[in-house]
């Protein structure tokens, strides 16, 4: 099978390759590290990436939050400096401790659990899935619902499509075939206002001469676990750090991603306020990137200009007529007082809360949420509900008195 890395000298992920390479055996390259984990070895437990002991996960929530010690326990699982064996990450934006409480999450190719189980301690329900037998059996201790899977499958478990309030997928994505179309699926679980963080390589360290070197080596010459996990000894810092080496040898891809590459991804996935957590690192060795999927779907045309109808759920009984005439605003837009329904309308601290669809002529326009700015200045079907009225503009900037259509408001059970 080809390897990007060492038959076409291609490390560094573009979008190009997308759909170009093959997939592998994902779960025969992570199993082995989280059965050795279980199994207590040297080198792959009492160590951040991997450890799920109490004290191990105080840390990790500290590394999110900025608050210690939210699990009451001894010290037991060690000093601080020998829980730091594997590295700590820095990040510029912490969590509320309260962020995740009563959150449906899910820990996307989870291994051995330490970040289902730091989620679980921060209060909120996750589902944890990943392809590696050993790594769930891991996550059984302390998760009950679990689920074997590769992330590539999502697409084709719509059960799984927009349901969750975070999803978390570290450091997997670019040790597969496709990160692009990998990230696709994890962001298809991510609901409306929901968020998303991934964490992949940066461009700095997993492209080294001595890493791609250390990996040449590894899958051009060794041929038993046994000779590739004596090989990943030797070359570890200490034999207490082995995991962190297997970890980077093993996998068949060992793509790193340039932050734009990561940023576009989110963009293109529906994701508003991406952001680098640990953007002032000055020499990251890998990226962790956070972005909120917008509350509603942007507007869509075909090649002929027309809008893409779009599902939207409401009782079609329970439409409200809008009788003119209808001020004019500015621009495009017109006003329509709906005061009975300003408990419900967006406000300033509210900004998305309104379900409101106007209808056109029985047909829903989607267009909600809209800046008033924008109504005025280009229309086409734009509308806010807003406070104690309702700004909107006709689908083809029309006048709605003279225009001939009936025009109504109904509240949305679920709307695109």
């Amino acid at each position: 099978m080809i390897n990007p890395h060492f038959d076409h000298n291609r490390v560094i992920w573009k979008d190009e390759y997308s759909g170009f390479y093959e997939p592998v055996d994902y779960s025969e390259q992570f199993d082995h590290e989280w059965r050795l984990f279980l199994e207590r070895k040297t080198g792959f437990f009492q160590h951040t990436g991997v450890e799920t002991g109490d004290a191990w996960i105080n840390d990790r929530i500290f590394d999110l939050t900025g608050v210690e010690c939210h699990i009451p326990v001894p010290e037991a699982g060690g000093s601080k400096q020998d829980r730091n064996l594997g590295g700590r990450q820095y990040l510029d934006l912490k969590f509320a401790v309260d962020h995740f409480r009563g959150k449906r999450c899910l820990d996307a190719a989870c291994g051995a659990g330490r970040w289902t189980k730091t989620l679980l301690a921060l209060g909120a329900k996750v589902k944890s899935i990943d392809i590696s037998e050993h790594g769930l059996n891991s996550v059984r201790l302390f998760n009950d619902d679990v689920e074997r899977m590769n992330i590539f499958d999502i697409g084709a478990r719509p059960d799984l499509h927009g349901v969750f309030d975070f999803t978390l997928c570290w450091g997997v994505v670019m040790c597969t075939h496709d990160p692009k179309v990998a990230f696709e699926n994890i962001a298809r679980t991510v609901r409306n206002r929901g968020e998303c963080y991934v964490m992949v390589y940066a461009p700095t360290l997993h492209n080294s001469p001595d890493i791609l070197g250390w990996r040449r080596h590894y899958h051009r010459n060794l041929h038993t676990f046994e000779e590739k996990l004596a090989y990943a000894y030797s070359i570890a810092d200490r034999p207490e750090n082995a995991i962190n080496y297997l970890d980077m040898l093993n996998t068949f891809y060992n793509w790193v991603v340039e932050e734009e590459t990561i940023h576009n991804w989110f963009r293109t996935n529906g994701f508003m306020d991406v952001i680098t957590l640990n953007a002032s690192e000055k020499n990251p060795g890998s990226y962790h990137v956070f972005g909120r999927k917008r509350a509603f779907a942007p507007p869509l045309r075909d090649d002929q200009g027309n809008f893409i109808p779009r599902n939207a759920k409401f009782d079609p009984n329970r439409i409200v007529t809008l009788k003119g005439p209808f001020p004019k605003e500015i621009g495009h837009a017109w006003q329509a007082p709906l005061g009975e329904f300003s408990t419900v309308a967006d406000d300033m601290e509210h900004p998305y809360r309104s379900t409101l669809l106007l209808i056109e002529d029985g047909k829903p326009l989607f267009s909600r949420h809209t800046l008033h700015d924008e109504i005025r200045r280009f229309g086409m079907g734009r509308y806010s509900h807003w406070c104690d009225g309702l700004i909107f503009s006709t689908s083809d900037n029309s006048d709605p008195n003279t225009n001939k259509r009936r025009y109504g408001i109904v509240f949305a059970e679920s709307a695109e």
